[in-house]
C-alpha cells in the first residue's frame, strides 16, 4: 500500500514516460503494486469488512422493544436479552446500538429573551483560580455575580466563601452597587435558595425554598424564580458574562487579597465593561443600564442581615478552629463548647445559651497568635551568666567512703 506522498511521486513519474519498474526501483515497491496504482483515478482506499456483532440475531428483538411507549431503557433490554434469550455479550454492546438506533424528537432550537427595564437579574457564582497571599498562603477565590437582564449591567463580587451568608451579603452589596432591586431574580437550585427537592419533574409549588431566601425576597420586595432543572441555558446571560469576565479578568489574575481582586473588577468594570456595544441589544451597556436601574424598586431603608451559627469546642490553648484559621477565646476553658455566630465580615464567639460576648474577630483574619518580641532576644550563654551564683558546700571525700562501709 502506497502513502499519498508515494503515490503522487508514482503518478508524476508514470506521466514522464518512467517505467514502472524503475519507479518500483525508487520507491522500494512491488512493480505490480505500482501498475495498480498509476492507473487509478485516485489513490485506492482498502477497508476492513464490517466484523458481525454479537447482538446481530437480537436486534429485530430490540427494534420491537424500542418501538413501545415508553421505550425501555438499555439496562432493562440487555437484562431482558440475558435472561430469556441467552444473549452472552456486554451492557456496551447493547447501549451502543440502543443509542445509535433509538428514535429521538427533533431538537427544538434555542430561543432567546428579552426582559424590560427592571424585572430580571440572574444570579450564579464560579470559582476561579485561587489567590496567593504575600506570605504564600493559598486561598479559595469564589465570584458571586448578578446580571441585569434588560441592559447585561453587571455586578461582581470576590470572596472565599458560598455559604449562606456570604450569598445574601453579595446581593445586598448588588442592591447598593445598583440602586434598587429587580422585580425577580433567578437562580438554579442552590442549597442557599432551595432548600430541598426531588425529581426534575418537581414544580415550583413543590419547591421548599430556604427560609432565608424567603425572608430576604419578602424584606426586598423581588420574587423567586428557579430555572427549569438540568436547563443551565435559562440563565444565559449570567452564564455568558462569567465566560466573558474569566477570558479578560480573573484568569492568570496574581491577586493577592480579596479587597484587591475586588477593586480590580470594580476598576476594570468602568473602563471596560461598561463602556463596550453589546452584540446582542447592540447598545452601549453603561447607557441601556440608566434605563435598567432607572426602573427598579426602592432599596429598603434598613437591610435584612442574614447570620449563621455553629460551635466549636476550645482547644488546650485557648484557640478554636473555624475555616482553616485559629481565633482565640481568650474568656472560654479549655475543652468547652462555644457557640460562633458567622456575619458576613464577623465573628462572634458565646457560651452557648448566653449572650455575653466572649470574642469578636474579622472573619478570615485572626490575630496573630503569639506578638513579636519588643526586644531583641538574648543568647543562652548571656542568660545563664546573668543568673546568681549558687554557693556549693564542700565534704571531704572521707565521709564519703565511711558511708560506702555502712
Amino acid at each position: 500500500m502506497l502513502s499519498k506522498e508515494e503515490f503522487m511521486d508514482a503518478k508524476s513519474l508514470y506521466r514522464q514516460g518512467v517505467p514502472l519498474s524503475e519507479i518500483a526501483r525508487r520507491l522500494g515497491r512491488d512493480w505490480r503494486t505500482v501498475k495498480r496504482y498509476v492507473e487509478a483515478d485516485e489513490q485506492p482506499c482498502y477497508r476492513r469488512a464490517p466484523a458481525g456483532s454479537m447482538l446481530d440475531p437480537f436486534k429485530g428483538v430490540v427494534d420491537e422493544w424500542l418501538t413501545r411507549t415508553p421505550p425501555p431503557q438499555a439496562k432493562r433490554i440487555h437484562q431482558d436479552l440475558v435472561r430469556d434469550y441467552g444473549f452472552t455479550g456486554s451492557y456496551q454492546t447493547v447501549r451502543r446500538y440502543v443509542e445509535e438506533v433509538r428514535p429521538r424528537p427533533p431538537r427544538a432550537p434555542e430561543e432567546r429573551f428579552e426582559t424590560a427595564p427592571g424585572h430580571q437579574a440572574q444570579v450564579d457564582w464560579s470559582h476561579e483560580e485561587p489567590l496567593v497571599t504575600s506570605s504564600g498562603l493559598e486561598l479559595p477565590l469564589y465570584g458571586f455575580h448578578m446580571v441585569l437582564g434588560h441592559s447585561r449591567d453587571a455586578f461582581v463580587r470576590f470572596c472565599g466563601s458560598q455559604d449562606l451568608v456570604s450569598f445574601w451579603a453579595a446581593h445586598r452589596a448588588a442592591f447598593a452597587h445598583f440602586g434598587g432591586v429587580p422585580a425577580e431574580i433567578l437562580y438554579d437550585r442552590t442549597k442557599t435558595v432551595v432548600k430541598s427537592h426531588v425529581g426534575r419533574l418537581a414544580g415550583l409549588d413543590e419547591q421548599r425554598f430556604h427560609a432565608e431566601a424567603l425572608a430576604s425576597a419578602c424584606h426586598y420586595g423581588f420574587r423567586i424564580r428557579l430555572c427549569a432543572a438540568y436547563r443551565p441555558q435559562t440563565k444565559g446571560k449570567v452564564e455568558s458574562d462569567v465566560r466573558w469576565l474569566r477570558g479578560r479578568l480573573t484568569r492568570s489574575h496574581g491577586w493577592t487579597s480579596y479587597d484587591e481582586a475586588n477593586a480590580a473588577w470594580r476598576a476594570w468594570n468602568e473602563e471596560v465593561a461598561g463602556r463596550r456595544r453589546h452584540g446582542t441589544h447592540g447598545e452601549i451597556v453603561a447607557e441601556r443600564a440608566r434605563r435598567d436601574r432607572a426602573a427598579l424598586l426602592a432599596t429598603p431603608e434598613r437591610p435584612y442581615l442574614v447570620v449563621e451559627r455553629t460551635s466549636r469546642r476550645v482547644a488546650r490553648d485557648g484557640f478554636v478552629s473555624f475555616e482553616g484559621r485559629r481565633y482565640l477565646v481568650p474568656r472560654a476553658l479549655p475543652g468547652e463548647r462555644i457557640e460562633v455566630t458567622i456575619g458576613a465580615g464577623e465573628l462572634e464567639m458565646r457560651r452557648v445559651g448566653e449572650q455575653t460576648l466572649l470574642a469578636a474577630h474579622e472573619r478570615g483574619a485572626p490575630e496573630r497568635r503569639l506578638p513579636d518580641p519588643a526586644a531583641v532576644s538574648v543568647s543562652l550563654a548571656e542568660l545563664m551568666a546573668a543568673l546568681p551564683e549558687t554557693p556549693v558546700q564542700s565534704r571531704p571525700l572521707a565521709l564519703y567512703e565511711e558511708l560506702s562501709r555502712v
